[in-house]
């Protein structure tokens, strides 16, 4: 069993864990992302006193309103905890019954309009509808109307799926060429009388969409803590008005509503206030500068990799204006992206990267990574491609 003494220098040693250059910037999956010495300082600080939740929730959802353009706020753990707890706010309004029936929606408007989802298969063949993130929605009660061909929908099909039973649309912060724009939409559903909640959880970059959707009149936002504002990975932002959040606050934590499971620490709260305040304070073309300077070097690291195409994509595969590096396996290397991926994954240094709807091309963001761990991927990656000659 680990000590004390070892967890204190070096826990994931201490435990056996591999410590990964994170080459996806920010998956969960991978520890989420790096949280500041500024933002670590005032979580320390608010570990050391007792507070009250209800105050400590009112004082951040201030904060949250001034740079969102929102009229409150409310953190709880992760953008899921924030869409479960919404939708729950805008299905049971503030009925203490209600919230105690959910998630039985029986009497209630209870249906959700979404994008078609992705169908998978099962090993003996049955096919089922993959939510993804959207699971934490429908984990409230709702019942899903989808639309569209899962990229694109248009104005006919949107309007006609609104229905009086359509409680909300749950609708992806970023979106394809082609797609209905969200301020249409947004319109659309309110002249219907639904509501729409807006999963922003990896759509910052850029500062704008901080407040973005607000303005364009969404009632709710969600976003994650620990992805592009680099607070702490457990934490979630709500977005909304003082009505659904006086909602939300009757059913999260410190309550015992369904958004109990969404209950973060005093500081969790204090991190992401933090996090929130050093990221939209912080100059934006500073920021995206640096983005691709890291691109930049870590693409120049490989071009000349036999047997490998290498591009910097911008904006990425879903528009959003993040740099990354592909590097794309020719049929001449002998490998695919998973290989690569494999190999990165079981090297020395650990490395994790991302695969790409093309099966040849793997996929690096290197945003939160030091010049030091971007060099030591450029040459594993050269050792990859060398190995296989």
């Amino acid at each position: 069993m680990p000590s004390l003494d070892s967890l204190i220098r070096d826990p994931y040693a201490a435990l056996g864990v591999r410590k990964f250059i994170n080459a996806t910037c920010h998956w969960t999956r991978f520890g989420g992302t790096l949280i500041s010495g500024d933002v670590l300082d005032a979580m320390r600080e608010a570990a050391r006193s007792h507070i009250d939740m209800t105050e400590l929730q009112k004082a951040a959802g201030r904060v949250i309103a001034q740079y969102t353009h929102a009229e409150d706020g409310y953190i709880v753990s992760g953008c899921a905890a924030a869409m479960l707890v919404a939708t729950a706010a805008i299905l049971t309004g503030k009925d203490p019954a209600r919230m105690m029936q959910l998630p039985e929606t029986a009497g209630m408007k209870n249906m959700c309009v979404a994008k078609r989802f992705e169908r998978r298969k099962t090993p003996d063949g049955r096919e089922y509808a993959h939510y993804g993130y959207a699971h934490a929605v429908k984990t409230a009660g709702v019942k899903f109307v989808e639309i569209g061909d899962g990229e694109t929908v248009t104005r006919d099909e949107f309007e006609k799926t609104l229905s009086p039973q359509v409680a909300l649309v749950y609708w992806v912060g970023y979106a394809p060429p082609g797609d209905l724009p969200a301020g249409e939409m947004i319109r659309i559903a309110h002249e219907h009388g639904v509501k729409v909640l807006i999963d922003a959880s990896n759509s910052l970059p850029p500062r704008e969409n901080l407040h973005r959707f607000i303005d364009l009149g969404a009632d709710v936002v969600c976003y994650s803590g620990g992805k592009g504002l680099q607070g702490p990975q457990g934490s979630g932002i709500i977005a909304s008005t003082r009505e659904i959040i006086e909602s939300v606050a009757m059913q999260a934590a410190p309550t015992q509503g369904i958004g109990r499971v969404g209950k973060v620490s005093k500081e969790e709260i204090i991190g992401l206030i933090a996090a929130l305040t050093l990221w939209a304070e912080r100059d934006d073309e500073e920021r995206m500068s640096e983005h691709h300077r890291k691109a930049r070097l870590l693409a120049d690291s490989v071009r000349d990799i036999r047997n490998a195409q290498v591009s910097v994509v911008f904006p990425d595969h879903y528009q959003r204006p993040y740099p990354t590096v592909h590097v794309k396996a020719l049929p001449a290397s002998g490998m695919n992206a998973k290989a690569v991926l494999d190999a990165l994954h079981a090297g020395d240094p650990a490395i994790a990267g991302m695969g790409h709807s093309d099966p040849a091309v793997v996929r690096l963001d290197v945003r939160l990574c030091e010049d030091s761990e971007i060099k030591a991927v450029g040459k594993r990656v050269h050792e990859i491609f060398s190995a296989k000659r």
